[in-house]
Protein backbone atom coordinates (compact mmCIF):
# COMPACT_ATOMS: atom_id res chain seq x y z
CA UNK A 1 0.00 0.00 0.00
CA UNK A 2 1.43 3.13 -1.06
CA UNK A 3 0.63 6.76 0.67
CA UNK A 4 0.24 9.71 -1.32
CA UNK A 5 0.89 13.12 0.85
CA UNK A 6 -1.08 15.52 0.59
CA UNK A 7 0.64 19.26 -0.44
CA UNK A 8 0.37 21.75 2.20
CA UNK A 9 -2.32 24.05 1.97
CA UNK A 10 -1.18 27.53 0.80
CA UNK A 11 -1.07 29.72 3.71
CA UNK A 12 -1.95 33.21 3.19
CA UNK A 13 -0.64 36.35 4.88
CA UNK A 14 -2.01 39.42 5.87
CA UNK A 15 -1.48 42.20 3.92
CA UNK A 16 1.36 44.12 5.41
CA UNK A 17 2.55 47.92 5.18
CA UNK A 18 3.74 47.71 1.31
CA UNK A 19 0.39 45.98 0.08
CA UNK A 20 -1.43 48.33 1.46
CA UNK A 21 0.10 51.21 -0.18
CA UNK A 22 0.11 49.60 -3.85
CA UNK A 23 -2.37 50.97 -6.24
CA UNK A 24 -4.61 49.77 -8.30
CA UNK A 25 -4.10 48.97 -11.43
CA UNK A 26 -4.38 52.19 -13.78
CA UNK A 27 -4.65 53.03 -17.52
CA UNK A 28 -1.43 53.01 -19.13
CA UNK A 29 -2.50 56.14 -20.96
CA UNK A 30 -3.48 58.02 -17.74
CA UNK A 31 -0.05 60.45 -16.45
CA UNK A 32 1.25 58.98 -13.28
CA UNK A 33 4.34 60.07 -11.34
CA UNK A 34 5.56 58.47 -8.54
CA UNK A 35 6.60 60.69 -4.80
CA UNK A 36 10.35 59.82 -4.47
CA UNK A 37 10.14 60.40 -0.49
CA UNK A 38 6.56 58.39 0.04
CA UNK A 39 6.46 55.79 -2.95
CA UNK A 40 2.54 57.68 -3.47
CA UNK A 41 1.62 56.94 -7.17
CA UNK A 42 -0.24 60.50 -8.10
CA UNK A 43 -2.32 61.45 -11.09
CA UNK A 44 -1.40 64.30 -13.63
CA UNK A 45 -3.75 66.04 -13.81
CA UNK A 46 -4.98 68.52 -16.82
CA UNK A 47 -3.92 66.83 -20.12
CA UNK A 48 -5.67 62.83 -20.61
CA UNK A 49 -7.17 63.34 -16.99
CA UNK A 50 -8.92 65.75 -14.75
CA UNK A 51 -10.83 66.18 -12.02
CA UNK A 52 -13.86 67.73 -9.88
CA UNK A 53 -14.28 67.92 -6.48
CA UNK A 54 -17.11 68.66 -4.37
CA UNK A 55 -18.82 67.23 -0.97
CA UNK A 56 -20.44 64.13 -0.12
CA UNK A 57 -23.86 64.92 -0.07
CA UNK A 58 -23.76 66.61 -3.35
CA UNK A 59 -21.28 64.20 -4.99
CA UNK A 60 -23.62 61.18 -4.28
CA UNK A 61 -26.46 62.78 -6.06
CA UNK A 62 -24.08 63.57 -9.07
CA UNK A 63 -22.96 60.49 -9.10
CA UNK A 64 -26.68 58.93 -9.32
CA UNK A 65 -27.32 61.24 -12.04
CA UNK A 66 -24.43 60.30 -14.05
CA UNK A 67 -25.41 56.37 -12.99
CA UNK A 68 -28.86 57.55 -14.78
CA UNK A 69 -27.09 58.66 -17.90
CA UNK A 70 -25.26 55.46 -17.86
CA UNK A 71 -21.68 56.95 -17.11
CA UNK A 72 -19.87 56.61 -14.37
CA UNK A 73 -16.61 58.01 -13.01
CA UNK A 74 -13.67 56.98 -10.72
CA UNK A 75 -13.97 58.61 -7.36
CA UNK A 76 -12.14 59.36 -5.18
CA UNK A 77 -13.15 59.90 -1.45
CA UNK A 78 -10.55 62.07 0.66
CA UNK A 79 -11.68 61.46 4.45
CA UNK A 80 -13.18 65.02 6.15
CA UNK A 81 -10.31 66.68 8.42
CA UNK A 82 -12.18 69.01 10.65
CA UNK A 83 -15.09 68.66 12.64
CA UNK A 84 -18.33 68.91 11.18
CA UNK A 85 -16.97 69.09 7.70
CA UNK A 86 -18.13 66.31 5.14
CA UNK A 87 -16.02 63.91 3.16
CA UNK A 88 -14.63 65.19 -0.11
CA UNK A 89 -15.46 63.38 -3.64
CA UNK A 90 -13.13 63.68 -6.70
CA UNK A 91 -15.01 62.54 -9.86
CA UNK A 92 -12.12 61.84 -12.57
CA UNK A 93 -12.94 62.78 -15.98
CA UNK A 94 -11.77 63.32 -19.23
CA UNK A 95 -10.02 66.31 -20.12
CA UNK A 96 -11.13 69.83 -19.20
CA UNK A 97 -13.40 71.84 -21.85
CA UNK A 98 -14.20 75.80 -21.75
CA UNK A 99 -16.98 76.77 -19.74
CA UNK A 100 -19.08 79.79 -20.11
CA UNK A 101 -19.19 82.60 -17.60
CA UNK A 102 -22.73 81.23 -16.29
CA UNK A 103 -21.51 77.72 -15.54
CA UNK A 104 -18.48 78.97 -13.81
CA UNK A 105 -21.01 80.60 -11.59
CA UNK A 106 -22.86 77.77 -10.94
CA UNK A 107 -20.24 75.47 -10.20
CA UNK A 108 -18.83 78.03 -7.64
CA UNK A 109 -22.46 78.62 -6.42
CA UNK A 110 -22.76 74.75 -5.54
CA UNK A 111 -19.13 74.57 -3.89
CA UNK A 112 -18.14 72.49 -6.53
CA UNK A 113 -14.02 73.00 -7.61
CA UNK A 114 -11.37 71.78 -10.06
CA UNK A 115 -7.75 71.47 -9.86
CA UNK A 116 -4.89 73.95 -11.37
CA UNK A 117 -3.39 71.50 -14.71
CA UNK A 118 -0.42 70.07 -13.86
CA UNK A 119 -1.52 69.27 -10.26
CA UNK A 120 -0.48 65.49 -9.07
CA UNK A 121 -3.29 63.64 -7.16
CA UNK A 122 -2.37 60.82 -5.11
CA UNK A 123 -4.05 57.60 -5.79
CA UNK A 124 -5.81 55.43 -3.32
CA UNK A 125 -4.48 52.17 -2.51
CA UNK A 126 -5.90 48.60 -2.61
CA UNK A 127 -6.85 48.38 1.12
CA UNK A 128 -7.25 52.03 2.44
CA UNK A 129 -5.96 52.95 5.77
CA UNK A 130 -8.36 54.44 8.01
CA UNK A 131 -9.07 58.01 7.98
CA UNK A 132 -6.86 57.85 3.97
CA UNK A 133 -8.42 58.55 0.87
CA UNK A 134 -10.21 55.70 -0.39
CA UNK A 135 -11.85 54.32 -4.26
CA UNK A 136 -15.51 54.92 -3.87
CA UNK A 137 -15.69 51.58 -5.86
CA UNK A 138 -14.17 49.65 -9.00
CA UNK A 139 -10.91 50.26 -10.33
CA UNK A 140 -10.08 52.84 -12.72
CA UNK A 141 -11.79 52.71 -15.64
CA UNK A 142 -10.16 53.17 -19.33
CA UNK A 143 -12.78 55.39 -20.63
CA UNK A 144 -13.48 58.32 -18.40
CA UNK A 145 -16.93 60.56 -18.26
CA UNK A 146 -16.06 63.88 -20.50
CA UNK A 147 -15.59 66.67 -18.28
CA UNK A 148 -18.88 68.82 -19.73
CA UNK A 149 -21.20 65.32 -18.63
CA UNK A 150 -19.95 65.57 -15.21
CA UNK A 151 -20.63 69.46 -14.92
CA UNK A 152 -23.89 68.83 -16.55
CA UNK A 153 -24.68 66.34 -13.49
CA UNK A 154 -23.72 68.84 -11.22
CA UNK A 155 -25.91 71.23 -12.82
CA UNK A 156 -28.82 69.11 -13.01
CA UNK A 157 -28.61 67.92 -9.35
CA UNK A 158 -28.47 71.46 -8.39
CA UNK A 159 -31.26 72.63 -10.50
CA UNK A 160 -33.70 69.87 -8.97
CA UNK A 161 -32.49 71.00 -5.48
CA UNK A 162 -33.59 74.10 -5.42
Amino acid sequence: MTTKTMPSPVQHTPPGPLRQCAPRPIPPDWPTTTDPWTGQVCLLLGTVVDALVMRAGLAAEVNHNLACSLLQAPVVIVPATAAGRSDDWIFLTGPRTALRQSTVADLLSAKVGWYEPGKALPLPGDIPAPGKPRWLSGRAKATLPPWGAVVGAVRRTCSRAW
